[in-house]
């Protein structure tokens, strides 16, 4: 509580102590803090922060934190020199609560802030709004995809396939910018035809099992979840309207005070990329590793 502009009666020398040494032990017990370099090479080891399911880039299996950021974290982490300490948490209501929680301000249930917050969309309106992160070095271009059964709708066919009176389903995740898309295109005449589901491993497992001949979501997700299936598909990339975001680059977030932290990290990436390791990593969950792009 603030004592600003309220008058009262002066505070003995002593009090005034009693209140700083309270106060350092408050700072001493909270959170630890997000870490510039130097700090992150003397402690030996660079704290990574990932999404809890959040397949294939994140989740939990076997006691063990696994995917795609989780495996570019460890290899950060030993560019660096250092041991990685891969931390999964769920997601906040926004992007912008889980970079306060995780980067700049702590759990507000406590717990450590991380070095580095992986997956954070690369939005102009996001890194300025977010004056206390440092939000950059882009390692992933998403995209909204389709994919379509050919023998079921041709080799040529788009989302029309969907429309009215033609019977084809097409799966998605309930609301998402991907649900709303289908609900609204092509002035409501394929919303009859969408099957929504809460989960997209859902939406994807009726597709496999044929209750669906399309399938719509992010790139990563769709190709992740069709890596083993022998379907034969052709991939289309819909055009959405501006008001609804398509494609965007992922990039990460350090604390502001710590961009010497990003550059290495940054610098880590580069070598990554160079030596085709970062490809492999998406390789290996069944995603085609697409490079940033200009947007």
């Amino acid at each position: 509580m603030s004592f600003i502009g309220v008058r009262r009666r002066p505070v003995l020398g002593w009090a005034y102590a009693l209140i700083a040494a309270l106060l350092t032990f408050v700072n001493l017990a909270g959170p630890a803090v997000a870490r510039p370099l130097d700090e992150v090479k003397e402690s030996g080891f660079l704290r990574v922060i990932v999404y809890t399911d959040f397949k294939p880039f994140s989740w939990e299996e076997d006691g063990k934190v696994v995917g795609i950021n989780a495996d570019i974290g460890r290899a950060i982490a030993r560019e660096l020199g250092v041991k990685p300490k891969i931390i999964a948490r769920g997601a906040g209501e926004e992007v912008d609560d889980d970079i306060r929680s995780n980067i700049w301000q702590g759990p507000r249930t406590g717990g450590v802030k991380g070095d580095v917050m992986m997956h954070v969309p690369m939005e102009r309106e996001l890194i300025a709004r977010n004056n206390l992160a440092a939000i950059s070095n882009a390692y992933y271009h998403e995209e909204v995809i389709l994919a379509l059964k050919t023998d079921v709708l041709g080799d040529k066919a788009g989302l029309e396939a969907f429309q009215d009176g033609k019977g084809n389903k097409v799966a998605c995740q309930f609301a998402t910018s991907t649900h709303y898309f289908l609900a609204f295109a092509q002035d409501g005449k394929l919303r009859n035809n969408v099957s929504p589901f809460v989960k997209f491993k859902s939406a994807a497992e009726n597709f496999i099992e044929g209750g669906a001949a399309g399938l719509m979501g992010r790139r990563a997700q769709v190709e992740s979840a069709l890596q083993d299936s022998e379907l034969k598909l052709r991939i289309v990339v819909p055009e959405f309207p501006v008001t609804l975001r398509s494609r965007w680059n992922v990039g990460m977030a350090v604390k502001e005070d710590s961009r010497d932290l990003g550059y290495a990290i940054g610098s880590a990436l580069r070598k990554l990329r160079a030596s085709g390791e970062l490809a492999k990593i998406f390789e290996k969950y069944g995603v085609s590793y697409v490079a940033p792009k200009r947007i």
